[in-house]
């Protein structure tokens, strides 16, 4: 479903909060309060900030191979 730009439908509302967590900040870079209380409500604060670090690395990784024109590999 994410391959194809479909909302999938998760079951589990930890998987479902934190599909809509990335999807907030990876569009806007920021989570409202009431995301943030949400998140922080659900997943619990130690659980949020690592889905966040992890979603602030691959971002970092996507803009090193974007500005040193890393190519993809053959195949």
């Amino acid at each position: 479903a994410l391959r194809d730009g479909q909302q999938p439908d998760l079951e589990d509302p930890d998987e479902a909060i934190a599909l809509s967590t990335v999807r907030a900040l990876l569009d806007r870079g920021d989570l409202s309060d009431e995301e943030y209380q949400a998140a922080r409500g659900q997943l619990g604060e130690r659980v949020l900030f690592e889905l966040i670090t992890l979603v602030g690395f691959y971002a970092l990784i996507a803009l090193q191979l974007r500005v040193y024109r890393v190519p993809l590999p053959p195949g």
